[in-house]
C-alpha cells in the first residue's frame, strides 16, 4: 500500500500469463489490486496499479537482489523468497512490474 512494491512473481498457468501479456500488448496497462481473487468471499480491492513493461518469465534463480527490494523488501534474502514459492530456484515464475496509481 506504501509503494514499496514494485514487482511481484507468480506461478501462473500459460493461460494467466497470456492473458496478462495480452492485456500489456492491448495497451490496457491499468489494473485493480486485490486483497484475494476478486470472487474469494471477502475479497476487496487495494487500490490501482499500472503495469510498468510488458510480464515476462524468469527462474527464481535468476531473481536479483534488487528484485527482491522490488518485492517489497520483506526477506532477508533470496533464499527465503525462493522458500516461500516452493524451494526450487529453477523454477520459472512470471514477472510483473508495476507502479501504484494515484
Amino acid at each position: 500500500m506504501a509503494g514499496n512494491k514494485t514487482c511481484t512473481r507468480r506461478k501462473w498457468k500459460d493461460m494467466q500469463f497470456e492473458r496478462w501479456v495480452r492485456a500489456w500488448r492491448e495497451d490496457r496497462h491499468v489494473h485493480d489490486a486485490w486483497s484475494n481473487l476478486p470472487f474469494v468471499a471477502g475479497a476487496r480491492t487495494l487500490g490501482r496499479f499500472r503495469l510498468t513493461c510488458e510480464p515476462y518469465r524468469e527462474r527464481l534463480a535468476d531473481m536479483t537482489e534488487a528484485d527482491l527490494q522490488a518485492e517489497g523488501g520483506l526477506w532477508r534474502d533470496k533464499e527465503e523468497f525462493v522458500d516461500l514459492l516452493g524451494g526450487n530456484a529453477e523454477q520459472v515464475v512470471t514477472v510483473v512490474r508495476f507502479v501504484r496509481e494515484g
